[in-house]
C-alpha cells in the first residue's frame, strides 16, 4: 500500500457549519487515518466531506494580519500599523510577503475535495447494511442520499475553490484528481484563465442539478452552511462575470458578458429569492442566514465578540478600538436620498456643513459617522470627543465600521453574538446581472431577457428601507457602467468584491493610487454644531503588474509554474 495515496489529514473542526456544540461536527481534533480506516461508514465519511468547508473561514471579519480585505483597498484604512496588509497600500508586497497568499490554503481544500470523491465513489457499497430489516433498509436509504448531496457539495466547494486561486493569481493548474507523484506535481505547469473559468462552469452546471434548493429545517442540525442549488448558481454567475471583465476579456467579447448575464437571469427568473427589507439587519442574521431570502450562501460561525472588540468606538467603557477604519473615499460615494445624484453633480443638495444630511441610507447602516448614536449613545468623532481622532486606539479616518458589528453586545459582560459572513447574495447577482447586461445590451435593452440593466440595478436601489431614486431614463452605456460601478461600491461595501473589483475593471492604477482620505470633525459648540475639513490620510501605491497575485516563489522555484509578469523582479 502506497502511504502517500492512502494517509489522509482528517479534520474534524469544532462546529464547523454551525455556531454551537452537539452539532453534526463537535469534535476539535485534526487525526490522521488511513484509507480503509477512513471510508468504511457513514459517520466518517459524512465527516470527511464536510472537512472540505473548513477553507471557508479564510474568508471575512479579521482574516489578514487582524484586517478585513476593505483595508487592502481604497474603502478603508486598518489603524494597526503593524498589520500587513498595509503592504498592499504602500506596495511592498512581494512573491515571499502577500498577505493574501491563500495558495497553500485552497490547494489544501481542492485536494481534500478530490480525495473525498475519490475515496467514496463507491459509497453505496461501503453504507449497504442488512437492508431485509426495514429499520436498517430506511437508514441506508437515508445515508445514501445524503452522501449524494455531499458529493455534490464537495465539486461544488472544489469550483468555488479554484475560482478563489483564479481570481488572484490568473491562469492556474486546474486540480481534478489527487496526485501523490512528486515528479508530476513539480512538472504541472499552469492551465490558462478560460480553462479555469470553463472547469468551475461545468462543475457549476452537473451539480446544480444534485443540490437541494434549501436546507432549512433538514433534519435538525445537519442543514446550518451547505451548499444549495443557488450557491452553485451564483458561483457560475461570478465565474463568467470575471471571464468577460476587461483583465481577462481584453477583446471585450460580446459572447461572454450574454453568458454572465444569462447565467445570473436563471436565478432571477427562478424566483427563489428576493431582497432583505432591512438592509443594515442583513449583516447580523447570525443562523438565520440559512433562512433568509436574499442570502444564497454564507459561512456560519460561532459565538463570538473579537470583531466588536475590534470596532466598536473606542470611547465605549467596553474596550473597544477602531480597527477598521472606513475612508472618505467610500464615504463620498453615497448619493443623496432626495436627487439621487453624487455629492459633486449640481443641484445634487448636499451640504458640505452637514455632509452626513440626506445621503442614502446605506451609508449610515455601514459606517459609523460623527454624531450619530450607536449602542445607546451619539458618537464623538470629533477632535477631543472620546471617541476622536488622536485617541488612544481611535478611528483614523473619523468613521468606524457599522456592517457586520453586532450593535448591542455588552463587551463589559463577555457577551457574544453568532456571525455569518455572506459569500453569495441576491443583491449581487442583480448587480451582476446589470454589468453584464449593460455590456452587452446597453442600459434598457432586455436582449429577449426578462428584465434590462436599468431594471435590475432600480431594484437594488428600491429595497425596503433604503428607496434610493430610481436612474434616470436615456443614461449612454459609459454612464451606466459608471453608475453600475458605484452601485456596486456601496451596496457591497465590506464585503469583499471592491478588491477584486478594481482589478478586474482595470481601474486599479487610478483608484488604489489615489490618496486615502479621512474627515476631521471639529465641534464649534454645545448645541452639536460641527465644521468638517476632509483630509489625506495617507498617500498610497498600486503597479501595473499587482492585477494579478504573484505566485508564492516557493511554488515557482519547485518547478514548471511561470510567475506572474513583473513579480520575477520584486
Amino acid at each position: 500500500m502506497n502511504p502517500l495515496k492512502y494517509l489522509f489529514f482528517l479534520m474534524l473542526p469544532l462546529c464547523i457549519l454551525h455556531t454551537g456544540c452537539g452539532d453534526f461536527m463537535d469534535t476539535a481534533v485534526e487525526t490522521r487515518y488511513l484509507e480503509e480506516d477512513v471510508f468504511v461508514d457513514y459517520s466518517r465519511i459524512s465527516k470527511t466531506g464536510y472537512g472540505v468547508y473548513t477553507a471557508l473561514f479564510s474568508f471575512g471579519f479579521d482574516r489578514i494580519s487582524s484586517a478585513m480585505l476593505a483595508s487592502a483597498c481604497d474603502e478603508a484604512d486598518h489603524a494597526d500599523v503593524n498589520s500587513s496588509v498595509h503592504y498592499f497600500n504602500n506596495g511592498t508586497w512581494t512573491a515571499t510577503s502577500n498577505p493574501d497568499n491563500v495558495w497553500s490554503t485552497f490547494y489544501t481544500a481542492i485536494r481534500r475535495a478530490n480525495m473525498f470523491l475519490e475515496e467514496s465513489a463507491d459509497y453505496r457499497l461501503i453504507l449497504l447494511r442488512d437492508t431485509l430489516i426495514p429499520s436498517n433498509r430506511e437508514n441506508y436509504l437515508y445515508q445514501v442520499r445524503d452522501i449524494e448531496w455531499l458529493r455534490a457539495e464537495v465539486r461544488f466547494l472544489r469550483a468555488f475553490y479554484h475560482l478563489e486561486l483564479l481570481k488572484r493569481y490568473g491562469g492556474i493548474p486546474v486540480m481534478k484528481e489527487v496526485i501523490d507523484d512528486e515528479s508530476t506535481l513539480v512538472n504541472r505547469q499552469r492551465d490558462s484563465f478560460e480553462t479555469g473559468v470553463n472547469f468551475v462552469v461545468d462543475e457549476c452546471d452537473a451539480v446544480i442539478p444534485l443540490l437541494k434548493d434549501s436546507w432549512v429545517d433538514f433534519d435538525g442540525n445537519k442543514w446550518r452552511g451547505r451548499a444549495t442549488k443557488g450557491a452553485a448558481q451564483a458561483l457560475k454567475t461570478r465565474a463568467l462575470l470575471y471571464a468577460a471583465s476587461p483583465l481577462n476579456n481584453p477583446a471585450n467579447d460580446p459572447d461572454k458578458w450574454i453568458r454572465a448575464a444569462q447565467a445570473a437571469h436563471d436565478i432571477i427568473r427562478a424566483g427563489l429569492y428576493s431582497l432583505h427589507t432591512d438592509y443594515g439587519g442583513l449583516f447580523n442574521l447570525g443562523n438565520g442566514s440559512d433562512g433568509n431570502p436574499e442570502v444564497l450562501f454564507a459561512v456560519q460561525r460561532w459565538n463570538e465578540n473579537t470583531f466588536e472588540k475590534n470596532n466598536y468606538p473606542v470611547g465605549y467603557d467596553q474596550g473597544g478600538q477602531a480597527v477598521t477604519c472606513p475612508s472618505q473615499n467610500l464615504v463620498n460615494a453615497y448619493e443623496m436620498k432626495a436627487t439621487g445624484k453624487t455629492i459633486g453633480e449640481p443641484g445634487s443638495g448636499y451640504d458640505p456643513e452637514k455632509p452626513y444630511d440626506g445621503r442614502d441610507p446605506r451609508l449610515t447602516m455601514s459606517v459609523i459617522v460623527n454624531n450619530s448614536t450607536f449602542n445607546g449613545r451619539k458618537v464623538e468623532c470629533w477632535v477631543g470627543g472620546i471617541d476622536g481622532i488622536g485617541k488612544l486606539k481611535a478611528t483614523t479616518t473619523g468613521y468606524y465600521l457599522k456592517k457586520y458589528v453586532r450593535e448591542n453586545l455588552n463587551l463589559t459582560q463577555n457577551q457574544t453574538g453568532v456571525h455569518s459572513w455572506i459569500l453569495f447574495r441576491y443583491g449581487e447577482v442583480l448587480l451582476n446581472y446589470a454589468e453584464a447586461m449593460n455590456e452587452a445590451y446597453g442600459p434598457e435593452s432586455k436582449g429577449g431577457l426578462t428584465m434590462s440593466a436599468k431594471a435590475a440595478i432600480d431594484a437594488v436601489r428600491s429595497r425596503n428601507g433604503v428607496a434610493m431614486p430610481v436612474l434616470p431614463p436615456g443614461l449612454t452605456q459609459d454612464e451606466m457602467r459608471e453608475r453600475i460601478r458605484n452601485e456596486r461600491r456601496v451596496e457591497l461595501a465590506f464585503e469583499e468584491h471592491r478588491f477584486f473589483d478594481v482589478r478586474r475593471w482595470k481601474i486599479a492604477m487610478t483608484t488604489e493610487n489615489l490618496p486615502l482620505m479621512a474627515m476631521q470633525t471639529v465641534k464649534t459648540s454645545w448645541n452639536d454644531e460641527f465644521e468638517y475639513l476632509v483630509f489625506k490620510k495617507e498617500n498610497r501605491i498600486f503597479k501595473e503588474y499587482m492585477y494579478l497575485h504573484p505566485i508564492p516563489e516557493t511554488e515557482v522555484l519547485k518547478g514548471a509554474l511561470v510567475q506572474n509578469p513583473g513579480w520575477e523582479w520584486e
